[in-house]
């Protein structure tokens, strides 16, 4: 009786464990557009349906922001460590930060401002 406790118990944790990494695998939704903060102030919104660049411009140091296939990356910076510019491009989940130059690109959708807007 023990053993098909077990193999219940291990059955139902796999399954789980299936539902939950094709969660995590499948992603967010799509965002359809990136919030660009610079100290904190919001400098841009950017639509990722259209392929752009935009330069950012903080003090002496700046960002190059490339928008392509619905997905925003840093593809150029001045700071010296430059880990944002090795960060994927992302069209959703937690932002893209650039300490160093007080960049956060945060991703959002034209619903959150039809709340707002009412």
């Amino acid at each position: 009786m023990k053993a098909k406790s077990w193999l219940l118990f291990f059955s139902a944790l796999c399954a789980i464990l299936v539902v939950l990494s094709a969660v995590l695998l499948c992603g967010g939704k799509r965002a359809e557009y990136a919030e660009v903060y610079s100290d904190g102030k919001l400098i841009v919104r950017l639509d990722l349906s259209k392929d752009t660049k935009y330069r950012v411009d903080f003090g002496s140091g700046w960002n190059l922001l490339t928008v392509h296939d619905g997905k925003i990356a840093v593809t150029d910076a001045s700071c010296a460590t430059r880990d944002c510019v090795r960060h994927a491009p992302a069209d959703h989940g937690a932002p893209i930060v650039c300490l160093p130059n007080r960049l956060t690109i945060k991703f959002t959708d034209s619903s959150d401002y039809d709340a707002l807007i009412g």
